[in-house]
């Protein structure tokens, strides 16, 4: 025969595995502290680029030959009055019975193509920034790195840019020629500037000045 429970036994029961369930989810004193004291999630912050160090052609490249119609052209530095920065700029003087022509810079005297050219190729460098403008304005010269040498050269360029003619006002005005995805790991010629009869019958007189490859 079975045995009956009173229902005040039954609820007394359910009571005491209520309040057992509620201290075992209960956490202690030593835990609430320990999640009170949690150390702080340290941040992890992207170092930043390394800046990169402009490079002066007029400086680091002191020499500069011609190419095409020498006897045409004629290079000179300016007072600072006529420069875009202290202390002097570049002055290019084209004859206008002159066919084709202009300057290079070179990283060796008379280098055609004898001589390694320099590794710049740790530099970081992305564009090459310079300042132009014409004595009397409509002038147009062509401004381009690199191209020197052939494959029957021992040694030649690894790159060839160019900002292509640029007609010049009588402002100094700042341009660029793009390196960025350039292989610069042989620079004979690190600059130069050119200029064609056909765009300046008349001659022209071209300036030049912070010649910079940058970041």
């Amino acid at each position: 025969m079975a045995s009956s429970v009173s229902p005040s036994r039954l609820g007394l029961v359910a009571a005491s595995a209520l309040a057992l369930l509620h201290c075992q989810q209960r956490p202690s004193p030593e835990q609430s502290a320990q999640a009170l004291h949690a150390p702080p999630v340290t941040e992890v912050k992207a170092k930043p680029a390394p800046a990169v160090v402009p490079l002066d052609v007029s400086r680091a490249y002191p020499i500069v030959e011609s190419i095409g119609a020498n006897r045409r052209f004629k290079l000179s530095k300016t007072e600072a009055a006529d420069a875009h920065s202290a202390p002097d700029a570049w002055r290019i003087e084209f004859e206008s019975r002159g066919g084709f022509g202009g300057f290079c810079w070179k990283n060796k005297a008379g280098n055609e193509g004898e001589y390694a050219g320099d590794d710049l190729s740790a530099g970081g460098y992305r564009r090459i920034g310079f300042w132009a403008r014409g004595a009397k304005g409509g002038e147009v010269a062509e401004f381009r790195a690199g191209g020197l040498g052939t494959i029957k050269t021992r040694h030649r360029d690894s790159f060839d840019v160019s900002a292509g003619k640029i007609k010049l006002g009588t402002s100094w005005k700042e341009y660029f020629i793009f390196v960025k995805d350039k292989d610069l790991s042989s620079v004979m010629t690190p600059f130069c500037v050119l200029m064609y009869r056909e765009d300046n019958a008349e001659g022209a007189v071209v300036y030049v000045d912070d010649i910079e490859y940058r970041g």
